[in-house]
């Protein structure tokens, strides 16, 4: 049975590094402590301890210097990524308003913890504004056909004549 712990039997074959120095190894005794003690390393470092928001990514990028450090906030609490988009866009304080409106709402409560907001999509409000401006056009006496060619010049919409007439009969009524 070979003893593998012995100091000889380690290194012989390996690497011959003859005998053990002194004071070193099994059974010496250890040095004796600086009379000061070990002294400060000066190295602090902050722990985050912080739970992760479920979803939060660990290593995003850090946030734009110009960026409100509240939408930080609202990530670390696990918002949904569109309220953030939101939030940025509008501002902080005007989408923390539109919130407590939307909490405030018996209509939007969904459960304890979360909303159900139902909204139409933005094309709807564009479709509203176009009409309103073929009825504008047709209050002015502009033709049908010449609506029209205003309205696939001007913003790229084809739109049939019968439409813009009906448009237009429904603005004079």
């Amino acid at each position: 049975m070979e003893k593998r712990s012995s100091w000889e039997k380690v290194a012989q074959g390996v690497l011959d590094l003859g005998p053990a120095p002194e004071g070193w190894g099994p059974g010496t005794a250890p040095a004796p402590l600086p009379p000061g003690g070990g002294g400060d390393l000066k190295v602090c470092t902050a722990v985050d301890f912080q739970k992760s928001a479920r979803g939060a990514e660990k290593n995003a990028a850090p946030a734009p210097i110009d960026e409100d450090p509240r939408l930080d906030e609202l990530r670390r609490m696990g918002l949904q990524r569109v309220w953030i988009n939101v939030a940025a866009e509008i501002g902080v304080d005007a989408f923390l308003a539109a919130w407590r409106v939307l909490d405030a709402d018996p209509a939007t409560q969904h459960t304890d913890t979360s909303l159900r907001v139902s909204m139409r999509v933005y094309r709807s409000y564009l479709r509203y504004q176009r009409n309103r401006y073929i009825e504008a056009l047709a209050a002015q006496g502009v033709s049908p056909p010449e609506i029209r060619k205003r309205l696939d010049r001007q913003l790229r919409e084809q739109v049939s004549l019968r439409h813009i007439s009906r448009i237009a009969g429904a603005a004079k009524l």
